[in-house]
């Protein structure tokens, strides 16, 4: 269930670090770029996989030693940090350190003819398909979230426009949306495995979210004057959010599968989806304590 709602909203981090570049980013010197995606992105995760990895260390040092191997904790944070692998989420992080050293091209070909190479970019990821789990990271996904990242671009240029042209098309947009939901939840169930760097399913989670953004913006812009607490606050998080929501929400899911091991697959639907709620309440409440605990250095520590 959460695989089928959620898988791909990853997307929605790439499009709107596109958005935020042409709308507030673009004129800035470079070398301020670069210093305020680092301050802001990459020590924080920094920061986060030391945490983690530092947490994991005891287990990991049993390993090595059940296996007569040797390392260090230096060594096992740098691997960690190059690959994105401190925990699952993190992933998405190396690639979109990538994504910031490719941002001086991208912004060259939104100068080129109205940004028309850019709107061929987006199109690349349906039928170049990034990897998945156990191998998040690699130059597929970099080439998928560039699609989303780029198309990001072309939209903060003319959002208004483009909105207004989802609002003139917002029927077709539902049902196109509705039918690759559908489609990505029976690829979920059937058990669907993809062959060489094309996936049908990566494909259709690239038209689904792209889609949902869209509409999600329009929305979002509809309603912009009366915007519930509650979304401002999860903007504020949202960074934070993605850090580690994944450490509460796996134990949660531990602790479900010990208490009712024998769910129906209602159950385990129904189950999923209220973890994934109460995992986000909690971490929300976390990042919030947080927050107040280290004051003006917290967007550096947990980014927020």
């Amino acid at each position: 269930m959460t695989e089928g709602l959620f898988h791909g909203t990853t997307l929605f981090f790439a499009l709107i670090s596109g958005i935020l570049f042409t709308r507030v980013l673009r004129g800035m010197p470079w070398a301020r770029f670069y210093l305020n995606k680092f301050t802001n992105v990459i020590l924080p995760y920094l920061v986060v996989s030391t945490v983690l990895v530092a947490l994991q260390w005891p287990q990991v040092v049993a390993y090595l030693k059940a296996n007569d191997l040797q390392d260090s904790f230096l060594h096992v944070l740098l691997l960690n940090v190059v690959t994105g692998s401190a925990e699952v989420q993190l992933w998405y992080i190396p690639v979109l350190a990538v994504l910031f050293v490719m941002t001086p091209a991208l912004e060259a070909m939104l100068r080129f003819r109205n940004g028309v190479l850019l709107l061929l970019l987006a199109l690349v990821p349906l039928v170049v398909s990034r990897t998945v789990s156990p191998h998040m990271l690699s130059v597929n996904s970099v080439i998928y979230f560039l699609g989303a990242y780029g198309f990001g671009m072309y939209l903060g240029e003319r959002l208004e426009a483009m909105l207004a042209l989802v609002r003139n098309f917002r029927a077709l947009m539902w049902a196109v949306f509705l039918i690759s939901l559908v489609a990505n939840f029976w690829l979920f169930l059937s058990g669907y495995t993809p062959s060489g760097f094309f996936s049908l399913q990566e494909s259709v989670v690239y038209l689904n979210k792209i889609l949902a953004a869209l509409l999600i913006l329009e929305l979002l812009q509809a309603h912009e004057d009366r915007m519930p607490r509650l979304l401002q606050t999860l903007g504020t998080y949202a960074f934070s959010l993605y850090f580690l929501h994944f450490t509460v929400m796996v134990n949660l899911d531990k602790a479900l599968v010990q208490a009712w091991p024998g769910m129906s697959v209602v159950g385990v639907a129904a189950g999923a989806l209220a973890i994934y709620l109460v995992s986000i309440t909690l971490t929300l409440m976390l990042c919030i304590m947080l927050k107040k605990l280290f004051g003006r250095y917290s967007r550096m520590l947990i980014g927020a």
